[in-house]
């Protein structure tokens, strides 16, 4: 089973996305009208997932249970602040 790490909004758009254009009828993708209908949102509510907005917890997951997912806490590796100054320094 494959598990994706969710750290932040952007993840979780990119999982929703991913899901919703494989989940379709016959390989094709879901319109975010059906997946906002099947999760009881609205279809502004799914693009605003989709774009890495927030929302709250219960929307995300109301979302998530139409595509058999849940979330699992699991540690996560953070950048140090020196990964993060080798990374963002200028040459």
């Amino acid at each position: 089973m494959n598990k994706e790490i969710l750290k932040n909004q952007l993840d979780l758009a990119a999982l929703v996305r991913t899901h919703r254009l494989q989940a379709g009828p016959k390989g094709g993708k879901m319109t975010a009208h059906m997946l906002a209908e099947m999760a009881g949102v609205s279809r502004d509510t799914i693009f605003r997932i989709e774009r890495g907005e927030d929302v709250s917890f219960a929307t995300a997951m109301r979302v998530l249970r139409v595509f058999g997912l849940g979330l699992n806490a699991a540690p996560v590796q953070w950048p140090t602040l020196e990964t993060a100054k080798t990374y963002f320094k200028t040459p």
